[in-house]
């Protein structure tokens, strides 16, 4: 949605296509810097919306009006091909709704039309002193009319003078829109916040926000200051002297690398103590604004404490079970009442009793450590519509474990093991289906690892929930690396079963690099990626199809000869300026590799693959040539796309 306000009269206008915020701002600002500002406003002043049932045209304009009307129509359809009313007008001409069409006429049902439109943009001429404004607004699920798009209903997500607006360019916008979707899903939420001294405002140092990729193009780059006044929160950009401003920043968090340390010295101790056992260190400024609002109704709130005035998370076992009571999207219908806080908790029992929970599962629950509650509630969130499956769910930990502690390291792996286990065998029998689950579990809690084990674990219970998923009878007596010694030999097994006519491959321009003692292999099907992620004990293997899509290369680098002693895996990837460039190599068991040695030979393998790219190309643009050059004179050398590759930052998980 576009619209302007002139005159203290605002007009909005539709903008056809499915398009995102990114390309639609493109567009405008383009549009806006080949305008002047007498134009720009002379232009929004003869905007009319019209209501498409009014009837005829002829009627309700003024001469001077309708004589440019029908003149438009004779241009463009004859003197004997008039439409007589409004609707056949637009249905004639559907371009005349746009804010590009040039045109002042569009339909006002259009307005009522754009409920699902997630992004606006007001081109407030009236603001800043008469020199315009750019405002941008998220409206989410409908939250607001887009008729009360720029009123205290509908307040914009960003501002920015229209004179900084013009000067925005690619990068910025790209930047904008990335900062812009950090809080797309707070839905329009500006938060309360409580502040230590809540009389005056507060501004944060400065630091990188937006397009601070390097230290030579600081000159590029946004500086950003949190800003917090009467308890709500901005962020001010600034860049060479243009300036924007964003709110509804919720989405910001308290370990926000930059401006976290400066926040939590800001705002009120107490809240902010309750908001990191209730939520973590990554709690939004927006979960911290629901507990401030109910920091009189929530129990334990009185033993929230500070210490040399920094907040300090309070260890009650089962807090973060109060988001449910918080948050009202769960349909638990929770009440959080200041005469009986811990009624709260008894009411949330009751609720998860009669839907299905045990007992010993609602103990286990409340007995876990606050970090791995949030883990639980944050795998599994419970609603009304699920609540069933949860109270099943944590049952199952709790009939597993039972004494045993769920630590937050294991907590991860064992949550997804589980679930692979129970949502890929439906149809199984469910005693065994559950058993299997149990001992998985078990075994998982209960193995002793060392570090390196410890640090893989996320790939390893991957690899043994498929196997345990595969297996069709229960695993009695099993242990942890009584598990895994099953498990790799299994997938050993379904490795030697692979078709080679089968198994999906892709070209390899360097088959072999030598330097020095080292030799890199380049893996070029799955069943060498896989060979190398059993290995080396992390999961390369799945990487089978973003290296046949061209835009990955993986190198296995070894020891002395191409059957020597495996000592890293490299992935190798083209980036959207079509360089490779390496972006990770890894030891076995997904260890760091610190080799100063290794590491220069990992560099060389990149340039080797990279000179192997570009004589490839050169080849084959000399093939072209030789073809076109007897028919037409080449006009230019056609230079493919580079693919959009997804950057896969680890290989666990």
């Amino acid at each position: 949605m576009v619209g302007f306000r002139v005159g203290g009269e605002k007009k909005l206008l539709r903008l056809h296509g499915e398009r995102g915020c990114e390309s639609v701002l493109t567009s405008l600002l383009a549009w806006l810097r080949s305008v002047s500002d007498a134009r720009l406003h002379a232009y929004a002043g003869i905007l009319k919306t019209v209501d498409v049932t009014q009837g005829r045209y002829t009627t309700g304009l003024e001469e001077k009006e309708r004589a440019i009307l029908l003149a438009f129509f004779e241009d463009h359809l004859g003197e004997s091909c008039q439409p007589p009313t409004w609707a056949e007008a637009f249905s004639a001409f559907p371009e005349l709704e746009g804010w590009h069409a040039g045109f002042p006429y569009m339909p006002a049902a259009s307005i009522d039309a754009c409920a699902d439109v997630p992004w606006g943009f007001l081109l407030d001429l009236d603001a800043d002193r008469g020199a315009g404004e750019l405002q941008i607004f998220i409206n989410r699920h409908a939250r607001f009319s887009w008729r009360d798009m720029g009123t205290e209903v509908a307040a914009p997500c960003c501002n920015l003078p229209l004179a900084h607006a013009r000067k925005l360019t690619a990068t910025d916008v790209s930047a904008l829109q990335g900062l812009l979707n950090q809080n797309f899903y707070s839905d329009g939420i500006d938060p309360l916040l409580p502040l230590r001294e809540p009389a005056r405002s507060h501004q944060s140092p400065p630091f990188p926000a937006l397009g601070a990729t390097s230290a030579a193009a600081s000159e590029e780059a946004w500086l950003a200051r949190l800003h917090l006044a009467a308890g709500h929160a901005r962020l001010l950009l600034e860049r060479a002297g243009l300036r924007a401003t964003v709110r509804q920043v919720s989405e910001l968090r308290l370990d926000d690398p930059h401006c976290g340390a400066w926040l939590r010295e800001t705002l009120a101790p107490e809240a902010l103590a309750l908001t990191l056992a209730i939520h973590g260190p990554g709690a939004s400024l927006g979960q911290m604004a629901r507990v401030a609002a109910h920091l009189p109704s929530l129990p334990f709130a009185t033993e929230a404490r500070t210490e040399a005035g920094v907040g300090v998370g309070v260890e009650t076992g089962g807090l973060p079970l109060l988001a449910l009571g918080l948050n009202p999207h769960t349909g638990l219908n929770l009440d959080l009442r200041p005469e009986d806080g811990p009624a709260f908790f008894d009411a949330l029992r009751t609720c998860f009793l009669e839907g299905g929970m045990s007992v010993q599962g609602w103990r286990f629950l409340i007995k876990q450590d606050n970090a791995v509650l949030r883990a639980i509630l944050q795998f599994f969130p419970p609603s009304a519509r699920i609540l069933r499956g949860f109270t099943h769910f944590i049952n199952l930990l709790a009939g597993s474990l039972q004494h045993e502690p769920l630590t937050l390291a294991r907590c991860q792996p064992a949550l997804r093991g589980v679930e692979r286990i129970l949502d890929r065998t439906r149809g199984r029998p469910e005693a065994m289906r559950e058993e299997n689950a149990r001992i998985f579990l078990r075994a998982l809690v209960r193995a002793r690892l060392s570090l390196e084990q410890e640090a893989n674990l996320a790939h390893e219970a991957q690899d043994v929930s498929d196997f345990v998923y595969a297996h069709t009878a229960v695993l009695k007596g099993a242990t942890w690396a009584s598990l895994c010694r099953r498990s790799d030999a299994w997938h050993r097994a379904l490795l030697i079963e692979v078709d080679p006519a089968k198994d999906l491959r892709w070209p390899s321009l360097l088959p072999r690099y030598q330097s020095g003692a080292y030799v890199a292999v380049e893996l070029d099907c799955g069943y060498l990626l896989a060979e190398e992620g059993l290995e080396q004990r992390h999961c390369i293997g799945s990487y089978a199809n973003a290296c046949a899509s061209g835009g990955t290369r993986v190198f296995s680098l070894r020891q002395g000869s191409a059957q020597g002693r495996r000592v890293a895996t490299l992935e190798v990837q083209r980036g959207h300026d079509g360089v490779w460039r390496m972006v990770q190599i890894r030891g076995k068991a997904n260890t760091p590799v610190h080799e100063s040695q290794v590491l220069g030979v990992a560099e060389q393998v990149v340039a080797a693959y990279a000179a192997a790219v570009q004589a490839q190309a050169d080849d084959q643009r000399g093939e072209r040539r030789g073809l076109q050059g007897q028919v037409a004179q080449l006009a230019g050398d056609y230079a493919p796309p580079p693919y959009v590759i997804h950057r896969q930052e680890h290989w666990t998980g």
